[in-house]
């Protein structure tokens, strides 16, 4: 018989329905039991495409012995880590301090005042792996909350006081870092041999990629030469998927071959941003079509008929872990034509024995393609276009497969930062489907996660929009908002924007600068967190620094410019210490060391006549610069950008206006000055 986790909303939950664990959701339910009967919790948090969550599951979640041990001495409860970030974020922090490491499944062990007292990661269903058994842990665990309650107690009261000293924020601040010593640093800590920074697992760090790209543009070598070596080692294939498009998690080793094979969908959208940054830097042909392809990937596999776009794709299927994704070389062979097998056994790794268990393949370039290229002595463009055919003969062949699970949750935080890269694409490649794909997915996000009062929802699924929004859900809608509406200049996008920020201001304020992560109207979490540190996704406070930069260029909001550089200001010291762990800080104290253009655009036409403008704005990749503009037919219910405000329209034509830190150059309609203006920046 299902378990309470039958109507979860996560999927990941759902899983487990059916699992002898007599289990609860997160909730006031499991809370007030655990007080009443005076048990121990016994939180687990994973997420659908976790693997060796499934495999913990397998081994001892569907066992009765162990399912018995929990029902009769704790309340279990099952928590989704993609829906509670913050319970996520403060029980991982008390793994690490008592276990050295973090990961998942997390098993941490709770009084029913929710104070930590002793936990980790997998255990095993036997002693191994150096480790004792799930059973030997919870008979211990059993054991001393019956007989030596006192200890419990005070390891308790010491490791949460551990975890709240982690969250609180030192009280100084650095005027400026030296962003070329950044660089560096960052440069003598790289891997030159195979790319990236770190040793097995490796991960991709898209937001320092973004920050190398963003110096690059004002001429930095090293940083251009670091940015795209990084893309280069990454796009040969393992990690990045050559047939299918798109990037799994990580690699298992140090160059990028044997992935974790889950697929997420916010590692998805910022390794896009930063292949098409390394497009418009270069203009290299290959980084466009790897945005391209990551984004079409998206659009095919983790796209709602409504517009929302999925949380991930599982690592496993029943075949086994990877299996959906590698090959055998036989089998490649008798779908492919004499000539598309030789071409690939020229330009792909087959080595004998494969890459993965039972000798199968994943498939890897050998060589750069344009390297690839010239040694086979055809052009970059004709080489690339024969292996999209090869590629997707055999994309044909895996959709026939079992595929992966998929986690279909629409996540607010992820939807905006995939809505973003869409938009993105969408203007810089002048695709008009993925700017479309943009507008649908944010309509989605703003008819189905803000609901009433403006509040933001964490997640939907099943019709529903669960859990209350994070930070970085508030600030990853606001780039949605964004990013749309800098497609066609709607205004209501630009109060929604406003509004999302007051929000912002109101919910998750505290006694500085920086914003907690929950909301001020949580009541279930023993720590409001703040945690700084971009992890796989950018910290919510760094996406709400930069929201205050762009509602200061484009509002002249004084205000939002001294919180944007009050906050980066208090940051830069970590991020000085530890680059790799704040990119998006980084791009955010360029940002504030270097002059802001504003171009406000003015037309007494419709939007068609300031069109030759903005295709001139759009055909550069533009960290430092905003743009607003204001046209006949404009819907005037909604508030416009105050950097569109006493900008008359000059001789009755479509006018320009660019300013750099709000100083005006004189008003032009000429295109060919504006271009050149532009370009003078």
């Amino acid at each position: 018989m299902p378990n309470r986790l039958e109507n979860a909303s996560s999927p990941y939950l759902r899983q487990h329905k059916n699992n002898p664990v007599d289990w609860y959701p997160w909730g006031q339910e499991a809370l007030d039991k655990a007080k009443s009967e005076n048990k121990p919790i016994f939180l687990s948090i994973g997420y659908s495409a976790c693997h060796w969550c499934h495999v913990m599951a397998h081994e001892s979640f569907e066992d009765p012995y162990t399912a018995s041990l929990l029902n009769a001495h704790f309340i279990s409860i099952k928590v989704d880590r993609e829906e509670h970030p913050d319970l996520d974020e403060i029980y991982m922090r008390a793994v690490v301090s008592l276990a050295g490491q973090g990961g998942w499944p997390m098993s941490v062990f709770l009084t029913p005042n929710l104070e930590p007292f002793y936990g980790g990661t997998y255990f095993p269903p036997i002693p191994s792996y150096g480790m004792p058994s799930f059973a030997q842990i919870m008979r211990s665990v059993i054991d001393v909350w019956e007989n030596d309650p006192q200890a419990v107690q005070n390891n308790a009261r010491i490791i949460t006081n551990v975890v709240r000293a982690q969250f609180e924020i030192e009280a100084y601040e650095a005027p400026v870092l030296d962003l070329d010593n950044t660089v560096e640093d960052l440069n003598q800590n790289y891997d030159w041999r195979a790319g990236g920074w770190g040793k097995a697992p490796k991960f991709p760090q898209a937001m320092v990629i973004q920050f190398l790209i963003q110096r690059a543009f004002k001429g930095d070598l090293i940083a251009k030469k670091m940015a795209t070596h990084a893309l280069d080692h990454m796009a040969l294939g393992g990690m990045h998927d050559l047939v299918g498009g798109g990037f799994h998690r990580y690699s298992t080793d140090a160059d990028w071959l044997v992935p974790h094979f889950e697929k997420m969908l916010y590692d998805n959208a910022l390794l896009a941003q930063a292949y098409l940054h390394g497009f418009a830097l270069t203009g290299n042909p290959y980084y466009k079509k790897i945005t391209i392809a990551t984004l079409d990937f998206i659009l095919r596999e983790m796209t709602h008929p409504n517009g929302g776009f999925f949380a991930s794709l599982d690592a496993d299927t029943s075949a086994g872990e990877g299996r959906y994704y590698v090959w055998r070389k036989d089998e490649i062979e008798r779908m492919l034509s004499i000539e598309q097998f030789s071409l690939l056994q020229n330009v792909i790794e087959f080595p004998q024995k494969g890459h993965f268990k039972d000798d199968l393949l994943i498939l890897r370039y050998k060589d750069n393609p344009q390297i690839l290229a010239e040694t086979i002595g055809i052009s970059d463009e004709e080489l690339l276009g024969k292996l999209s055919e090869i590629f997707s003969i055999l994309r044909e062949h895996r959709e026939k497969l079992t595929p992966p699970a998929k986690d279909d949750k629409i996540i607010t935080s992820w939807n905006g930062l995939a809505v973003t890269a869409f938009a993105e694409a969408g203007l810089l490649l002048e695709k008009d489907d993925y700017l479309l794909a943009a507008k649908r997915a944010l309509n989605f996000l703003l008819d189905h996660l803000q609901v009433s009062n403006g509040v933001v929802m964490r997640s939907w699924s099943r019709d529903k929009a669960n859990h209350p929004g994070t930070l970085e859900d508030y600030a990853g809608l606001f780039f949605a908002l964004h990013s749309v509406y800098e497609i066609d200049f709607n205004p209501f996008y630009f109060g929604k924007m406003k509004e999302i920020v007051d929000l912002i201001q109101f919910e998750f304020s505290g006694k500085d600068e920086f914003y907690y992560d929950t909301s001020i109207k949580r009541s279930d979490l023993i720590i409001r967190p703040r945690n700084l540190q971009d992890n796989a996704t950018p910290a919510g406070n760094a996406l709400a620094a930069h929201a205050h930069w762009l509602l200061a260029q484009l509002d002249h909001d004084r205000k939002s410019q001294e919180r944007f550089e009050g906050m980066v200001k208090r940051i830069l010291t970590a991020a000085h210490n530890y680059p790799t762990g704040f990119g998006y800080w980084l791009r955010m104290a360029d940002l504030m060391q270097s002059p802001a253009q504003q171009i406000a655009l003015v037309s007494n036409g419709d939007a068609a006549t300031i069109e030759p403008l903005i295709k001139i704005y759009r055909k550069a990749h533009r960290p430092y610069s905003i743009i607003a503009a204001k046209f006949e037919g404009m819907d005037r219910s909604h508030p416009i950008p105050s950097l569109l405000d006493d900008r008359p329209v000059i001789d009755d034509l479509p006018t320009a206006y660019i300013c750099v830190d709000r100083t005006c150059k004189l008003p032009i309609t000429d295109i060919h000055k504006f271009k050149s203006q532009l370009e003078a920046f």
